[in-house]
């Protein structure tokens, strides 16, 4: 699970290189998205290319959208500090760049054309606002801001104000009645950031939380989108749980994870493992 920014691939944080051009959205017939045998797809380039991103995608086209965009510009100029061994505190810059407003209304505005249903965007609570706007600009309906809560988050270290052990996932649909498969149940997710394997990537996400998201929010066969795919987590929980995937990734190294993650998660539902 932010624009075409450059970004990992589009998806919250990724790599870097050059912005890339940003398409408008262009409606076109609404039938599915083409995926191979395989039944999963990831591209390798930015979402908001015109030319080979989001853009190319027709109208309805995906049923579920589950992202986790770049950071704004105020994560990347608040210090970053993580505990290294030993204890040893170091600052760790994020190695890609934020996402921009014009990045932000293009993502969401493709993101609320191509959909069929739910629209989920992971982000910082201060930011929440933002991407409601931004989809219901777009023609998307806001439903709910949902809180994933980490147990096993970061202290502040620093000491000088409350840490913060949550991110925010902001929740649209497309207009019409909106369904889940979560009944009456709150949209909070309780789920320790560590425990995975790691990819090398800094915003990866616990592939238990992302399993979770996938079966309430999807439906075994429908087509998951996530156009800022970092190192395939959207990708991996999709297809374990029957249901196929496409992607962007912008950053050509976290790509080759995402695609090798999302070879074996097929392989081992082929054998039944």
């Amino acid at each position: 699970m932010r624009r075409q920014i450059e970004h990992q691939g589009c998806r919250r944080g990724r790599s870097t290189s050059r912005c890339i051009r940003m398409a408008r959205p262009k409606r076109s017939s609404a039938k599915a998205a083409a995926l191979p045998d395989q039944s999963w797809d990831l591209r390798v380039g930015g979402c908001l290319d015109p030319a080979s991103g989001l853009a190319t995608l027709p109208d309805h086209s995906v049923d579920v959208v589950i992202t986790d965009p770049p950071y704004e510009a105020e994560a990347h100029t608040s210090q970053r500090l993580v505990a290294r061994a030993g204890g040893k505190l170091e600052v760790e810059p994020l190695t890609f760049p934020p996402i921009t407003e014009e990045q932000r209304a293009a993502s969401a505005a493709q993101m609320a054309r191509i959909a069929r249903r739910w629209i989920l965007v992971f982000c910082q609570v201060e930011a929440a606002m933002k991407w409601r706007a931004a989809l219901e600009a777009g023609g998307a309906v806001y439903k709910r801001t949902c809180q994933w809560i980490k147990p096993d988050g970061k202290p502040q270290y620093s000491g000088d104000r409350p840490g913060i052990g949550y991110e925010s996932i902001v929740a649209c649909h497309v207009p019409g009645r909106s369904t889940w498969n979560g009944g009456g149940s709150h949209g909070v997710f309780v789920v320790n950031k560590g425990g995975d394997a790691r990819t090398g990537h800094q915003t990866q996400k616990p592939l238990a939380l992302m399993e979770i998201l996938v079966r309430l929010f999807s439906n075994p066969g429908e087509l998951v989108l996530d156009p800022f795919a970092g190192s395939g987590t959207t990708g991996v929980a999709a297809v374990r749980l029957g249901r196929r995937f496409t992607g962007w990734e912008i950053n050509a190294d976290y790509a080759a994870i995402a695609r090798k993650r999302l070879a074996a998660a097929r392989e081992q539902l082929e054998i039944g493992f």
